[in-house]
């Protein structure tokens, strides 16, 4: 199945690598605490990925992805508010912290995507952190959440853009670009650049394999997607970020490759994560030779 959300040419892929030097430190994306903290994410160990997310959070306050997946870890657990009061507590307590306002930027966030009014909340407060230090990348990260939650690509590109150029390492701002170039600008070469740093950068992060096999599906190269169609599924069995999309997309590969059986056992991998998937239950009857 073709992704329902989630691409620049090669001057920003130019412009990507001519930024790196300047910012030549050591990324912190990749560590025991993050690789941690996804293992037990998408083993539904909500308070375990929680306290690993909290450690690399501690090592990297501008880690965007971390504080997503604490967000995340905690909207699972039914304690989003809680999550969300301590952020506050926090951001109270340490002033006009221009990091902390980020944070609290990212939490907005996260609550406006269930309440949409709450989304002005998260650019004020991510606007206040950018003019409080300008060189904090996570405020312009999290500003091209918010717009690319509205759906206005022009505009969270240039931010993800900016915060790449401020942190070539911010896998948040790579994975929501990628995401642009591919599916709103359909440059799917354009995007398997980004996809592949993000790979690069977290070997562990299920989405970047998935996001990558589907530039290469759009790029026709079906062969070549297999591996990281599979790879993402096995990171994320359950589904609970792209598993499911993962699986289904793996399934047309094959069948577009005319491998039925195996297009079957994708479909049925996919059919464990959403049992009452019409588009699954089609594709199956596909696979099977069963088509109406």
């Amino acid at each position: 199945m073709k992704r329902s959300l989630p691409s620049l040419g090669l001057v920003l892929a130019l412009l990507l690598v001519l930024l790196a030097p300047a910012h030549a430190e050591k990324s912190t994306a990749d560590n025991p605490d993050m690789r941690e903290g996804l293992a037990r994410f998408y083993a539904g160990q909500w308070t375990e990925a929680n306290a690993a997310f909290e450690k690399v959070l501690e090592q990297d306050p501008e880690n965007t992805l971390a504080i997503s997946y604490i967000l995340h870890a905690n909207y699972k657990m039914h304690n989003i508010d809680g999550a969300i009061s301590e952020i506050e507590r926090k951001a109270v307590a340490r002033g006009e912290d221009p990091q902390m306002q980020a944070h609290l930027g990212m939490a907005y966030f996260l609550r406006g995507m269930i309440m949409p009014n709450v989304l002005d909340e998260a650019l004020t407060e991510f606007r206040a952190a950018s003019q409080g230090d300008p060189q904090l990348a996570m405020p312009y990260t999290g500003i091209g959440l918010v717009y690319f939650h509205k759906r206005m690509m022009p505009r969270a590109k240039g931010y993800f853009i900016r915060a790449l150029r401020l942190n070539p390492h911010d896998v948040m701002a790579m994975d929501r670009l990628g995401n642009i170039l591919l599916v709103d600008e359909n440059k799917p070469q354009e995007a398997r650049h980004l996809f592949e740093r993000i790979i690069a950068e977290l070997p562990t992060y299920p989405d970047g394999y998935y996001f990558m096999g589907s530039a290469l599906f759009d790029l026709k190269s079906f062969e070549e997607a297999i591996p990281y169609l599979q790879r993402s599924l096995e990171l994320d069995p359950n589904g609970f970020t792209q598993g499911f999309d993962a699986a289904t997309l793996l399934g047309d590969t094959f069948l577009h490759l005319g491998r039925n059986q195996e297009a079957a056992e994708a479909f049925e991998a996919a059919k464990k994560i959403r049992p009452d998937s019409r588009y699954v239950e089609i594709k199956l009857k596909k696979a099977h030779g069963e088509e109406d």
